[in-house]
């Protein structure tokens, strides 16, 4: 943790990199309120809790991100106290890097802890909500992992890796809320089939379908509400198999150059690839977990 810190402050203050305040790069509601064309800043980050955003990296800007997820806090419980309510457990540590091809299309990697999972993704947004035409952007996000301690037979190199495609429909409803649809599916190439659900028999999905709602709350002008939650469909993933949806609230500040997300989630995962299949804590026991999202931005 504290070698993710000192590389933040230092990317905080990196000479060659020109600073530019996120609000006037994501936002200007003035400009929007008198603009016929584009609705600016559905969301302020490319990410919220756990799910993306329409939001895609400035062209030629630099974005850093740094996710991290706690242990359990079971406030109720007999371990939290032990633990420090979770504060004493890292479940996973996530960075990434994302930059701008074009002020619509955006690519990065990343790396997790996760299963140590390593992905490059793209974000694509090629519609856009106007005030005098469409009343909703979309955007299509994708992404490729692989896991190098991948439990696997035979040591396969392809069945290490998982897949991401989803549809991200947005619209900005008034000047508070924005709120968003995420049709996702996740593909890994190997999945253990000889496991089976211990009531219907079902076994393990290479495909999972997942349908994804997220939510922003303007509270403040530099202060909002945010959730996210994505509903998983298939048998084997339900609480009889110890699998879970995962929920995740939250609160967005705003400060100069930063966005930062203080959250709450059942979700020790951070990218798809981790969070839909393998979620696996449960909200009404004490398995939810403080986290945070921060990302800093560098205009080149």
């Amino acid at each position: 943790m504290k070698y993710f810190t000192t590389l933040f402050i230092l990317l905080s203050y990196f000479p060659l990199f020109a600073q530019e305040d996120l609000m006037e790069m994501l936002e200007d509601e003035v400009k929007q309120e008198t603009s016929k064309e584009k609705i600016i800043a559905t969301f302020k980050g490319t990410k919220l809790i756990n799910a993306q955003t329409i939001q895609t990296t400035k062209k030629r800007t630099l974005e850093f991100n740094i996710a991290h997820r706690f242990g359990n806090m079971d406030i109720t419980g007999s371990t939290g106290k032990h633990t420090l309510y979770g504060l004493e457990n890292a479940s996973n540590i996530r960075f990434a890097f994302d930059y701008g091809l074009t002020d619509n299309i955006s690519i990065g990697v990343g790396r997790s802890k996760m299963n140590e999972h390593i992905d490059g993704h793209m974000k694509f947004r090629f519609l856009e909500q106007k005030i005098k035409g469409s009343p909703i952007s979309i955007a299509y996000y994708t992404s490729a992992a692989i896991s190098p301690i991948a439990n696997i037979p035979n040591d396969d190199f392809n069945n290490r890796w998982s897949y991401v495609h989803q549809l991200i429909i947005a619209s900005k409803l008034s000047r508070s809320i924005s709120l968003q649809v995420l049709p996702t599916l996740v593909h890994r190439n190997y999945v253990d089939q000889t496991l089976l659900h211990p009531k219907n028999g079902s076994s393990d999905q290479n495909d999972l379908f997942s349908l994804g709602f997220a939510g922003r709350v303007k509270i403040t002008k530099r202060m909002a509400f945010v959730i996210d939650y994505f509903l998983v469909f298939s048998e084997f993933r339900d609480a009889d198999n110890s699998f879970y949806d995962p929920l995740g609230i939250g609160v967005e500040i705003e400060t100069g150059g930063h966005v930062f997300h203080i959250n709450i989630t059942n979700s020790a995962g951070i990218i798809e690839n981790d969070f839909i299949p393998y979620t696996s804590d449960a909200w009404d026991d004490g398995g939810y977990k403080l986290g945070f999202n921060i990302s800093r931005v560098f205009s080149f």
